[in-house]
């Protein structure tokens, strides 16, 4: 997704709504902590949305003073709970793609290490984790930017640094 996807999303949604998600995210990140990693995947995924609707229906006959509330507009709190839900996991989707990935360079950074000199490393890793080729394409792309960029190297060393660095970009993007 977008940013622009992402924004036009969360626009779907009321401030409690967003809100109510904020504190859903929050809670499924400190239950993926607590609980045990052999716990099923199929938990984290319906979490937000079970928590979401908690959170909704506690909000609800709160704001209302009365739990009668909930029965007499189920539908509306379904709705709101599953929305919820959805904005929380909206607000994951955006922690993942755009704040979390930085904590994956110090892979490709170690990798560098011997090859790019520390003060060009950042301009390095931005190059390359920025560039969108595939393949043969790809290992070219990082042939030149070692060489452009990097302490000198055999042919060999540089082959095979590009061709190790090559590999683990897909899996960093």
């Amino acid at each position: 997704m977008t940013v622009m996807q992402i924004f036009g999303a969360f626009r779907l949604y009321r401030w409690e709504v967003l809100l109510l998600a904020f504190g859903v995210t929050l809670c499924v990140s400190l239950l993926k902590k607590i609980l045990p990693e052999r716990c099923p995947k199929k938990v984290y995924l319906f979490a937000p949305f079970l928590l979401g609707l908690l959170f909704y229906a506690a909000y609800a006959a709160i704001r209302e003073r009365s739990a009668v509330y909930l029965v007499q507009n189920a539908a509306t709190v379904l709705e709101n709970g599953f929305a919820c839900g959805c904005a929380a996991t909206l607000y994951y989707l955006t922690y993942e793609q755009f704040f979390r990935a930085k904590k994956k360079q110090p892979a490709l950074s170690s990798l560098l290490d011997g090859i790019v000199p520390q003060e060009k490393r950042e301009q390095v890793l931005n190059a390359l984790l920025s560039c969108e080729k595939q393949g043969e394409e790809l290992a070219r792309f990082v042939r030149e930017t070692l060489k452009e960029y990097g302490e000198p190297l055999s042919d060999a060393e540089l082959c095979a640094s590009a061709k190790i660095i090559a590999e683990l970009l897909p899996t960093l993007r």
